[in-house]
C-alpha cells in the first residue's frame, strides 16, 4: 500500500449548473478513455459513467428549448423584415406618377390595413393574419401584384410564414416529451457514476501505487482545481473543500448543508450524497422551457445560476 500516492480530489458538485456538470464529466470521461492503463483495470466502472453521462445529455437537449429558440427568434426575425419590406414598397407605390401602379397599390393597401399584422404582437396572431392575408392576396389579387411586381415578395412571406410555424410545432412536440423530474434523477446517476469510477481509482491508486497513472491523475485533478474556483467564485471567494471522511473513499461529510436550483422543481436540496433539506429530485427554481439557466440540482442543454450546497471531498 502506497500511502503517499497522487488521489483524485473530491468536487462539490451543488454548486455546479446543468452545463457545468455536463462538460465536467465529459472532460474528465475523455481523459480516463484516454489512458490505457485506466481502462485496462477500471473499464467496468468507465462504461456506466459514460452511460450516464450520455442519458443526461440525450435528456437535456430534449428538454432544452435553447436552440430551437433561438432559430425561431431567428426565422421571426427574418418574417418580419419580409412583411416590413412589403408593406413599404406598397405605401411607396402608392405615391407612383403612373397611375395604374398607384391604383394597384392602394388595393394592396386596402388588404395589408384590413390584417392589420403587428410584427411585434404575439406568434399566434401574426401567424395567423400573415397566413391569412398572403392566401387573399395571392388568391384575389394576383393582377395588382403583379403590377407592382410583388408576387414573389408575398410568395416569399408565406414561405417564411409557414417554416416559422413548422419550427413552434417542432420546438411544442419537443418539449411533450419532457418528463417531469427525469433530468435531476439523470443527473444524480451520472454524478453516483463518476463518484463510484473515482473511489475505484483511488483504491487502486492507493494499492498499486500511482506510477503508471500519474500524468492522468495529474491531469483530471487539474480539472477538478479549475471548477473548484469556479465554484469559490460562486460562493464568493468561501472555499470548497470540506471534512474528509477517510471512511468513504471519493465522497466526504458536508460541511456546509445548503440549497441548490433545479429547474424542473420549486424546492432546495444538498448533494444527492449527503443529507438535505427536501427530495433530491425537486430542487431549485428556473424555468423548466429553458434549462440552461438552472443551478446545481438538475435541468434541461447542459447554464446559469447557482446554488448553494454541502462540501464534499472526494477520499485523497
Amino acid at each position: 500500500m502506497d500511502l503517499n500516492a497522487r488521489q483524485l480530489e473530491g468536487l462539490d458538485f451543488n454548486y455546479l449548473d446543468q452545463s457545468e456538470t455536463y462538460q465536467y464529466n465529459e472532460n474528465q470521461l475523455q481523459r480516463a478513455k484516454g489512458s490505457a492503463a485506466i481502462v485496462a483495470k477500471l473499464q467496468e466502472f468507465i462504461t456506466p459513467w459514460e452511460q450516464a453521462k450520455q442519458r443526461f445529455d440525450d435528456c437535456y437537449r430534449q428538454m432544452s428549448t435553447t436552440g430551437q429558440t433561438k432559430t425561431n427568434e431567428m426565422l421571426d426575425s427574418e418574417r418580419d423584415s419580409l412583411t416590413t419590406g412589403f408593406k413599404g414598397s406598397v405605401s411607396n407605390a402608392r405615391k407612383s406618377p403612373i397611375a395604374a401602379q398607384a391604383q394597384a397599390a392602394e388595393e394592396v393597401y386596402e388588404v395589408v390595413e384590413r390584417y392589420n399584422i403587428n410584427t411585434s404582437g404575439e406568434y399566434e396572431q401574426q401567424t395567423m393574419r400573415t397566413d391569412q392575408m398572403c392566401t387573399d392576396l395571392l388568391t384575389n389579387y394576383q393582377t395588382q401584384l403583379t403590377t407592382l411586381g410583388l408576387t414573389a415578395w408575398v410568395e416569399a412571406l408565406q414561405a417564411k410564414n409557414q417554416e416559422f410555424n413548422a419550427a413552434m410545432i417542432a420546438r411544442t412536440n419537443a418539449q411533450a416529451g419532457y418528463v417531469h423530474g427525469e433530468l435531476s434523477l439523470l443527473r444524480q446517476q451520472l454524478i453516483a457514476a463518476y463518484r463510484n469510477f473515482v473511489k475505484m481509482l483511488n483504491a487502486v491508486l492507493l494499492y498499486e501505487g500511482d506510477t503508471a497513472y500519474a500524468t492522468v491523475v495529474d491531469q483530471m485533478n487539474a480539472e477538478i482545481r479549475h471548477y473548484k474556483q469556479i465554484i469559490a467564485r460562486k460562493r464568493g471567494g468561501g472555499s470548497s473543500s470540506g471534512t474528509t471522511n477517510s471512511g468513504n473513499s471519493g465522497t466526504t461529510e458536508p460541511t456546509d448543508p445548503g440549497t441548490t436550483t433545479d429547474p424542473e422543481n420549486p424546492g432546495t436540496t444538498t448533494d444527492p450524497e449527503n443529507p438535505g433539506t427536501t427530495d433530491p429530485e425537486n430542487p431549485g427554481t428556473t424555468d423548466p422551457t429553458d434549462p440552461g439557466t438552472g443551478g446545481g440540482g438538475s435541468n434541461d442543454n447542459p447554464g446559469g445560476g447557482s446554488g448553494g450546497g454541502s462540501s464534499e471531498v472526494e477520499e485523497g
